[in-house]
């Protein structure tokens, strides 16, 4: 779909060129547009995001409360702080008829984000002197909400154009393979197991791996590690994090195993990858 490239190019314009950290969001299961390129929005690629979601808890936490923006965006565009004290503007994802997610545009400190960090680190256990280093990496000041207004707008407008083009399309009957693929390419950044799948799908454990392993010729993990690693990708060329902050963002619980996978699948070392490719110094893919 053309539209989703032209869109992705957009969001990474916003990214470089206006200073914008932007990410999509969306936990709607069918909404076609969030799968494949535009899957590598679905973070926030600032490091104190990242550090805070290497803890489990906090990121089903940050899950969890995306049901409550989405709720909240059906008054409209709106400025707020999330529960990890990191403020943020908030524009509605709508696919003609109802809202089905959200874009954020996020990264900045809040007034008191000293009483966020205490609270964040007394709840789950984190080092309030890593916490308060990764804290840092926020921007001190938001950009004039009309500036931001002007950039996301347009950005909403697209979104919304073609979830209703996606809709239009006859749908043919979806077969179990794609339906995986489908959830793992929107939930990689989280633990997905084995469980997770036959859950969602109500399925046994044996008819998900043969149906998956029949439609791609690949198991899940095979597939989960090469979507992971192609968003580290992404992020490596996109974003400021660091290795370990990386590996997090997209799933790896370990950087030095996430770095060995990365190799093995890419050929050169994350940081090798990350020097050759800016070097370029190609913005559009």
């Amino acid at each position: 779909m053309c539209e989703i490239s032209r869109i992705k190019n957009y969001i990474l314009y916003l990214k470089k060129e206006c200073g914008l950290s932007v990410s999509l969001h969306t936990n709607d299961y069918g909404e076609t547009i969030m799968y494949g390129e535009l899957s590598m929005f679905n973070i926030h690629d600032n490091s104190y995001c990242a550090y805070v979601k290497s803890c489990p808890d906090v990121w089903r936490h940050c899950v969890a409360c995306q049901s409550a923006v989405k709720e909240r965006c059906k008054s409209g565009p709106f400025e707020g702080v999330c529960h990890a004290g990191v403020r943020e503007f908030v524009y509605p994802i709508n696919n003609g008829n109802e809202i089905i997610g959200f874009i954020s545009v996020s990264g900045y400190k809040a007034e008191n984000g000293l009483q966020y960090q205490a609270a964040i680190s007394h709840k789950y256990g984190l080092s309030p002197l890593e916490l308060g280093g990764a804290y840092c990496s926020l921007k001190e000041k938001m950009p004039p909400r009309e500036y931001v207004d002007t950039l996301i707008f347009p950005l909403c407008d697209m979104l919304e154009l073609a979830c209703i083009k996606a809709k239009a399309i006859p749908e043919t009957e979806q077969c179990f393979g794609d339906k995986i693929q489908n959830y793992l390419k929107q939930n990689y950044m989280h633990n997905i197991t084995s469980e997770n799948i036959c859950d969602h799908f109500h399925c046994s454990r044996t008819h998900m791996s043969r149906a998956f392993n029949a439609h791609s010729g690949m198991t899940i993990r095979e597939y989960l590690t090469g979507v992971r690693i192609e968003n580290a990708k992404h992020l490596l060329c996109h974003s400021e994090l660091n290795v370990t902050e990386v590996a997090f963002s997209v799933g790896f619980g370990d950087s030095a195993y996430f770095s060995g996978l990365f190799k093995k699948a890419v050929g050169i070392a994350p940081l090798e990858y990350r020097k050759k490719n800016r070097k370029k110094n190609r913005f559009f893919d």
